[in-house]
């Protein structure tokens, strides 16, 4: 028989407070409502935040437990593992503040953990679609979808697979996670995946206790979510639920330089194979074979979209040159330094 589970919505955010209250307006339209929602906030004003969320929403707090607390650290990733310290609830909905679900998200996503008695799923993802909550959209690909008899199908499934999270993160080792979903699911709406991201996240919080983000990664902590999810693959299974539908505002991804964007995203890669792997000469190759094959890609793509600086070809470039440096120097604190180096390239977005 499906357990009965609680679900907790965990937010983490940073003057946005537009954006959170549209978040929390969805949320609370839910057809499943969550019991508790776990706010770390790192806004210098949270206070006032925290009093509009308290007064606009006021009819619910009788029923949900509502949490709002400042950031002890300001860090998306710290902030997420305090929220998860913080919450009770069986499964955590750990969602960016301009993550706008679609009302019956929730509920798709709760019958899955529920009819999975044996824990055999460690996460489940929501799909992201094109449209606020309650608008039309055009249904997006899902796999299965493609016609297989049409070459631009292929080719444009072909790039899609490859410039996902997935392809850009290298693994510090062998993958855990199943090809398949657990019998007891299958005849749902669920495919597996190999890594969930994009704050569109939910989990057994009794799994991220004991993974949590990497507190190595701060700021604009591009792969963070990459780096759970491959950590969360050894306790069980990673899926995905095409009917939960999430919408991305996109709060901040415009704010910033592509050129510096990919340059975090490849440091923090070799900054997590430098604490994670257990064969830097193994992971220094996986590194560079992927930085040479996205610098090759790119430069294809980025003339394409006129970006003709190469930006992202430039950022995988100065990746490859990097690599000896984050895999073998002999740093005396090597998190220290490359906190600093994160603080460097934030403050020069």
């Amino acid at each position: 028989m499906p357990s009965n589970l609680s679900w907790g919505l965990t937010i983490c955010t940073y003057n946005r407070a537009e954006y959170l209250m549209q978040c929390l307006r969805y949320a609370l339209k839910q057809t499943r409502l969550p019991s508790e929602i776990v706010i770390v906030d790192g806004s210098d004003y949270w206070e006032e935040t925290f009093k509009i969320v308290a007064d606009t929403y006021k009819d619910h707090w009788e029923k949900i437990r509502l949490i709002y607390e400042p950031a002890k650290v300001r860090s998306l990733t710290l902030q997420r593992n305090q929220a998860v310290e913080l919450s009770q609830a069986d499964i955590i909905f750990s969602l960016d503040d301009d993550i706008y679900m679609h009302p019956k998200s929730a509920g798709i996503i709760m019958d899955i953990y529920e009819r999975d008695v044996d824990e055999e799923i460690a996460m489940i993802g929501g799909h992201f679609v094109d449209s606020h909550p309650g608008e039309e959209h055009v249904k997006q690909s899902e796999p299965g979808d493609i016609n297989r008899g049409s070459f631009a199908g292929y080719v444009q499934t072909s790039l899609e697979k490859r410039l996902s999270v997935d392809h850009h993160f290298v693994p510090y080792g062998k993958r855990v996670n199943g090809d398949a979903p657990p019998k007891s699911v299958q005849g749902l709406q669920v495919y597996p995946s190999g890594l969930v991201n994009g704050g569109r996240t939910t989990f057994r919080r009794r799994f991220g206790v004991q993974v949590q983000w990497s507190s190595l990664l701060r700021y604009y902590a591009t792969h963070e979510d990459s780096d759970f999810s491959y950590r969360m693959s050894s306790f069980g299974r990673i899926l995905v639920a095409p009917q939960a539908e999430f919408f991305h505002a996109d709060g901040n991804e415009r704010q910033f330089n592509r050129f510096k964007v990919n340059t975090i995203r490849v440091r923090n890669l070799m900054a997590l194979h430098r604490v994670s792997s257990d064969n830097k000469f193994r992971s220094s190759w996986r590194l560079l074979v992927s930085f040479c094959f996205f610098m090759g890609l790119y430069l294809l793509i980025d003339p394409a979209r006129k970006r003709f600086s190469l930006p992202i070809v430039r950022a995988y470039a100065l990746g490859i040159t990097l690599i000896p440096v984050f895999m073998f120097f002999p740093f005396r604190d090597f998190y220290a330094w490359y906190l600093e180096q994160q603080e460097r390239m934030y403050r020069t977005r």
